[in-house]
């Protein structure tokens, strides 16, 4: 589980997934480009995203 903190409301959004779009549910502020925290450990997490079209195409070529 992935925590990123909202600048505008400071408040933690917590959610479970890398890829779409990252809203704070409070305030409806973008955190997509905003840092992943781990939630239990609140140790920053350096997550390398890849585009969905090229995840598919690798599933593709087995």
């Amino acid at each position: 589980m992935y925590r990123k903190n909202c600048e505008k409301c400071n408040r933690p959004s917590f959610g479970s997934s890398e890829f779409g779009k990252w809203f704070c549910p409070l305030c409806g502020n973008d955190l997509t480009e905003r840092p992943f925290f781990d939630a239990n450990t609140l140790e920053r997490i350096h997550v390398k995203t890849f585009p969905r079209k090229r995840i598919l195409q690798n599933y593709q070529k087995i």
